[in-house]
């Protein structure tokens, strides 16, 4: 723990700053006294931010970067190096500008809230589509779960029809991220219970369909996982994006998540593959237990450990992932600035050092933290 310590307090510094990036890099002022009034600029709407540069105020408090990450000053040479004044007189640039006079420190201030996002809502997805493929995966098995075969076909049945309607209609993402996932849950939900109810109402009159059989569930996980496993990653990432019409940050995230559910289903069905043999299983087992319960009160609490290690390193892959992708031009939108858009623009210019220096940095002290999180485990 000690020698993870660093990382703790590096990442906590990260959320803090992702949480207060308006307090810490913007065009608006904290305070501001205009017209013998108090103005809260980070809070009100009463003003566009871009007045506020211009605005005739009593006095003002600025955040510590007084510059939008996104906003360009054309008016000035771009590639401005490191503490030069800015045209204004309003501040400095403490880390320097880009070719559009962006700011760098403002930029770092917003891919900071860029990578705290796509880091921990990708992983998120990640938790809630690998832990339940891997829980039963690794607990059942492809013979510890018995269903009559009509519901058990039915609902193959109507998970297929309902994944490939959801697959065809993957341009719903320009809509919205939420509007997606609801509707794909609406139209699994609604195909896998019209097939059950189907073939339940088939099975009055075949016999053959009410005789149970084993659900194998664990042939299915694993297939599904040699097929994504596969691929490759960012092939299918850049894959899936240029076939979004309009990108946006969620959309990343729910790619990246999407994506990056394996590692998390293989190593619990793993740790649960070896519980589930243990002999307070099967004295719990016997006992009466319901196989259920003894996955979720008994089972699962003691196979999370390893996937909390997997969860943490995703963090760092997933951050990767979006760089990786904002670097190309690819993903989030061209007015987001984030690490990777900022390590872009070092490439027009290569003696424009700090356009690749400091974000360089923090990418590789954020993997260098999330790693030594899984180490210390």
């Amino acid at each position: 723990m000690k020698n993870g310590f660093w990382a703790y307090g590096y990442l906590a510094a990260l959320l803090v700053v992702a949480l207060l990036a308006d307090f810490i890099a913007g065009d608006k002022p904290l305070v501001a006294s205009h017209q013998d009034s108090l103005h809260f600029p980070v809070f009100e709407r009463s003003l566009p931010s871009e007045d506020w540069a211009t605005v005739a105020v009593d006095w003002a408090i600025w955040p510590p970067i007084p510059f939008r990450a996104s906003a360009t000053d054309l008016s000035q040479p771009g590639y401005l190096r490191p503490l030069s004044p800015a045209a204004d007189h309003r501040g400095i640039h403490w880390l320097g500008t880009d070719r559009l006079g962006r700011d760098t420190a403002a930029g770092l201030v917003s891919g900071v809230r860029v990578a705290v996002g796509v880091g921990l809502g990708s992983v998120l997805i990640s938790l809630l589509l690998g832990l339940p493929l891997g829980a039963v995966a690794g607990f059942f098995g492809d013979h510890g779960w018995q269903l009559p075969r009509g519901r058990l076909l039915g609902g193959v049945i109507g998970l297929v029809v309902g994944g490939l309607y959801v697959v065809g209609s993957i341009a719903a993402l320009s809509t919205g991220v939420f509007h997606f996932l609801l509707l794909a849950s609406l139209v699994l939900l609604a195909t896998c219970s019209g097939g059950i109810l189907l073939f339940d109402a088939l099975g009055r009159a075949i016999p053959w369909l009410r005789r149970p059989a084993g659900v194998p569930i664990d042939r299915l996980v694993v297939l599904l996982l040699e097929l994504t496993v596969s691929i490759p990653g960012l092939v299918l990432l850049i894959a899936v994006l240029s076939y979004v019409d309009r990108s946006s940050l969620g959309v990343v995230v729910l790619t990246i998540g999407v994506l990056g559910w394996t590692p998390v289903a293989r190593f619990l069905r793993a740790e649960l593959m070896r519980i589930r043999e243990l002999p307070y299983i099967a004295a719990a087992r016997v006992g009466g237990v319901g196989e259920l319960r003894l996955l979720f009160r008994h089972a699962l609490p003691n196979a999370i450990g390893p996937v909390v290690v997997v969860a943490a390193f995703m963090v760092g892959t997933s951050i990767l992932a979006e760089a990786m992708l904002s670097f190309l031009g690819i993903g989030v939108p061209a007015e987001q600035v984030t690490w990777g858009s900022i390590l872009q623009q070092s490439r027009a210019k290569p003696s424009a050092w700090w356009l690749a220096v400091f974000p360089g940095l923090l990418l590789t002290l954020t993997l260098l933290a999330c790693n030594s999180l899984r180490q210390t485990r």
